[in-house]
């Protein structure tokens, strides 16, 4: 299954006070996926994502993506087996003048047993208003 998430980062956003987005996530394999910078943020737009307290993207601590105009492809292949299944996507923005945003395509293998059937997992990911 695809999932994506849209982050959008408020200018003047500093690192010690990083935008926080938590993409809920199922049990499963987190194969890889996609991370794309739109043209405009020219290096100003900042973006780290961890597990728990392991950053995972990118892998190397210390380090932050921080692209243009780039699609950046995922290879990560983490397997998902014990809750919280979150993901902590953290997004700051060093311009003054504007806001930017980037788009977070994920690829989860799920692994379905009596808990995780497909039932529970659109419930858990489409919210269709209770009808």
């Amino acid at each position: 299954m695809d999932i994506l998430q849209y982050i959008s980062t408020p200018k003047n956003t500093l690192e010690g006070n990083a935008l926080i987005t938590t993409i809920k996530l199922t049990k499963g394999r987190l194969t890889g996926g996609s991370l794309f910078f739109p043209s405009g943020p020219a290096g100003k737009l900042h973006f780290i994502a961890r597990i728990g307290v392991h950053q995972i993207i990118p892998f190397n601590t210390g380090q932050n993506l921080r692209l243009d105009d780039c699609v950046v492809p995922l290879s990560l292949g983490f397997d998902l087996i014990e809750p919280p299944f979150e993901l902590d996507c953290e997004t700051w923005n060093d311009s003054t003048l504007y806001d930017h945003v980037l788009t977070l395509i994920l690829n989860i293998e799920p692994m379905i047993d009596e808990e995780h059937d497909i039932k529970s997992l659109i419930n858990k990911f489409w919210f269709y208003g209770g009808k």
